[in-house]
């Protein structure tokens, strides 16, 4: 949890307000949508886990509304680009830590580039693949 703890205060500070705050006012949606993300899908934590963490801090959470946020977090990402950079701040630190973060924002970055981009980086990852299975 202390990890958790940590991630939410980058969060608060990037955002400039206290995601545990009761208020279903948009900024704080999609802040805590970051959060759950984070933990979710770079912390690994399960929605209960992450309802637990919230309710911890004083916010009240089911593990219904933690899925809602996570599922919403494309369409946040597209009205609030900002969101975006937050994340890729946050996953840049955790990145510190694991291999795993890179991984993830990669997978959610890809839905935002253009299918030209799309085509020549699957040529590039293709090339690596087999340099990578050549070497065993």
């Amino acid at each position: 949890m202390n990890k958790a703890k940590k991630i939410a205060r980058q969060v608060n500070k990037l955002a400039k307000l206290d995601v545990f705050k009761n208020t279903r006012k948009r900024e704080h949606i999609e802040a805590r949508s970051l959060l759950s993300m984070v933990l979710y899908k770079y912390e690994k934590m399960n929605l209960h886990e992450i309802k637990n963490f919230y309710i911890s801090n004083g916010k009240s959470s089911d593990h219904t509304t933690v899925l809602h946020s996570i599922k919403n977090w494309d369409m946040y990402t597209h009205y609030n680009s900002t969101l975006m950079e937050w994340l890729t701040a946050i996953t840049t630190d955790l990145d510190k830590a694991n291999n795993e973060a890179t991984r993830e924002l990669i997978k959610l970055k890809v839905n935002y580039i253009s299918n030209e981009d799309v085509d020549e980086i699957a040529t590039i990852i293709d090339l690596m693949a087999k340099k990578e299975l050549s070497e065993v």
